[in-house]
C-alpha cells in the first residue's frame, strides 16, 4: 500500500475519532487533505475496489472493517512515534506530531510493538489522544527489553541487537538468542544483574536495552525458533 493511500485511511479515521458525521463527505476528507475533491474521488475509487473502503453516492466514504484495521494501525504507528519523540528526544508536541506523520508509514509493524514496549506501552499520545490497540490476532509480537523485566523474573532471549563487539561479550557471558536469563537485581541508571546458566552478569543499561526476551505475561509456552 503507497503512502498516500495510507493517508486517506488514517485520515477518514481521525475523521470519524474528532466526530465527523458518517458516512465522511467527500469534501470534509478533501479539506482535511488540503487537495481537490476530483484527486479524492479517484483514490476513493482505488481504495474500494480493494475492499478499504466503501463509497456512497451524495453521502459519503465509510472505511470497511479491514481498512478500518488498516487505519488504526498506521494511526498507532504515528502516536507511537509521537510519545518516542516527546519523552525521549524533547521535541514539543505540535512538531512531533508533524514528524511523526512522515515516520508513520515507514515503521513495520513488530518494530512498532518493540516500540510500544521500550516506551511502557503508553495508551495516550502527548496531544492527549488515544493510541489505538491491536486486536488479539493483530498481536505480532510479544518480545519486550530485558530491561523491562522486574526482580526475579524469568524469560527467554529471543534477539539481539548490537554491533559484533556487544555480540560477542554478550555471548562470552552465556546471554544469546534461546538462552533463559533470570533478573537478579536492578541497579541505579537502569543498569541490572540477571544470571543465565548459573553465571551471574552486570549489564548497563544500554547493554540491556539491545536484548529482547520473551514477555513472560504473554508467551510462557512459547517455543524459541532460531
Amino acid at each position: 500500500m503507497s503512502e498516500s493511500e495510507e493517508m486517506y485511511l488514517v485520515t477518514l479515521a481521525m475523521l470519524a475519532e474528532a466526530g465527523t458525521e458518517l458516512p465522511t463527505p467527500v469534501s470534509e476528507l478533501a479539506n482535511r487533505l488540503g487537495i481537490q475533491p476530483v484527486s479524492v474521488n479517484q483514490m476513493v475509487r482505488k481504495l474500494e475496489e480493494t475492499s478499504l473502503v466503501v463509497y456512497t453516492p451524495y453521502k459519503g466514504i465509510a472505511l470497511t472493517p479491514e481498512g478500518q484495521s488498516r487505519a488504526l494501525r498506521i494511526l498507532r504507528h504515528r502516536r507511537l512515534w509521537e510519545v518516542f519523540l516527546v519523552e525521549n528526544l524533547r521535541v514539543l508536541p505540535d512538531e512531533a506530531d508533524e514528524l511523526a506523520c512522515r515516520l508513520e508509514h515507514i515503521l513495520p509493524s513488530d518494530a512498532a510493538e518493540r516500540l510500544a514496549g521500550f516506551l511502557g506501552n503508553p495508551m495516550i499520545s502527548p496531544q492527549r489522544k488515544p493510541i489505538p490497540k491491536l486486536t488479539a490476532n493483530e498481536s505480532l509480537s510479544s518480545d519486550i527489553l530485558l530491561s523491562q523485566l522486574k526482580i526475579n523474573q524469568q524469560s527467554q532471549i529471543t534477539k539481539i541487537d548490537a554491533d559484533s563487539a556487544v555480540q560477542n561479550f554478550l555471548s562470552t557471558e552465556g546471554l544469546k538468542a534461546g538462552v533463559t536469563v533470570t533478573v537478579i537485581g536492578i541497579g541505579n541508571a537502569g543498569a541490572i544483574l540477571v544470571s543465565a546458566d548459573g553465571c551471574s552478569v552486570y549489564l548497563a543499561k544500554n547493554v540491556a536495552n539491545c536484548i529482547w526476551v520473551k514477555d513472560p505475561d504473554i508467551s510462557h509456552n512459547r517455543e524459541f525458533v532460531p
